[in-house]
């Protein structure tokens, strides 16, 4: 029993000072997870100006009409010459800039955009060989273009730093209408020049991917329509069945044009509509 007793002593008093240093060992400190930084995700929203460079093509449809005529040969018949230019050889460079602000909400971006560009179509309609009656073969239009703008709205849905967008509004271009009659026996040729600014609609497509914060690059698509303008093409000498002197007729052409166009951007977006976001 001494024995017993005496071992149990033993083991409390070997006891009290491992349980003692325990006490002074650091508590170990609770595991905490990292924290995981926001994914960064590019704002769209704020203003914009750039730069666009790309190629062109128009089609001009459309008729030179001569209205009857009373002189002193009589009266000459009315007669029209339908033309139609093509668009397989009227391309042009065209180049320009455009400005725009933007304002994206969620993954919608809506904007506004206004461009200018010049360009440089040419396209020539000559009467053939059948020609219309009153019309000499030779006779010849010409339709030339300078300049282009527009001002459209923009609906766009983004992923990050990629947009895909549509487009449409209202565009302007000037075009320049030019007749040579050529000279036809006794009748003298006559020639004439006039030119207006054209209104209509333009529709398109783009794409554009943001490099840095500031700059953007991207491809645009559009598809533009001029409706029908009416335009002086100066006076034809005329004669009535009859015989006798000629007379001149003034004639006027109704002219249609249409274009599309491929276009590269880049922009460069300010800052006032704030930095990138983070998407929590």
């Amino acid at each position: 029993m001494k024995k017993v007793l005496f071992g149990s002593v033993a083991v409390v008093a070997l006891a009290m000072p491992l349980a003692a240093q325990a006490a002074d060992l650091p508590v170990a400190p609770a595991y905490k997870a990292p924290v995981m930084a926001a994914p960064i995700i590019y704002s769209w929203t704020g203003c914009y100006i750039g730069v666009n460079a790309g190629g062109k093509w128009g089609k001009v449809t459309g008729a030179d009409s001569i209205p009857a005529a009373t002189g002193a040969g009589g009266t000459s018949p009315a007669s029209a010459f339908g033309f139609d230019s093509g668009s397989s050889n009227n391309g042009s460079f065209i180049g320009g800039g455009q400005v725009g602000c933007n304002y994206q909400t969620g993954q919608f971006v809506f904007g506004i955009e206004a461009d200018a560009d010049w360009q440089r179509l040419n396209q020539t309609v000559t009467v053939g060989a059948l020609a219309p009656l009153l019309f000499v073969p030779g006779d010849t239009f010409s339709f030339s273009s300078r300049w282009q703008a527009s001002v459209r709205g923009r609906l766009g849905y983004a992923w990050d730093r990629t947009l895909l967008y549509v487009t449409g509004g209202v565009a302007f271009t000037d075009m320049t209408v030019a007749t040579n009659f050529i000279p036809f026996g006794i009748f003298p040729g006559t020639a004439a020049t006039d030119r207006q600014t054209l209104t209509g609609a333009t529709v398109g497509a783009g794409v554009e991917y943001a490099i840095t914060n500031n700059l953007s690059l991207g491809v645009e698509g559009r598809y533009t329509w001029y409706g029908s303008q009416n335009f002086n093409t100066g006076s034809l000498a005329t004669i009535g069945f009859a015989g006798g002197p000629f007379t001149f007729s003034p004639t006027t052409a109704s002219v249609k044009l249409n274009t599309a166009e491929v276009l590269a951007r880049l922009n460069w977006k300010f800052d006032w509509g704030g930095p990138v976001v983070a998407r929590y």
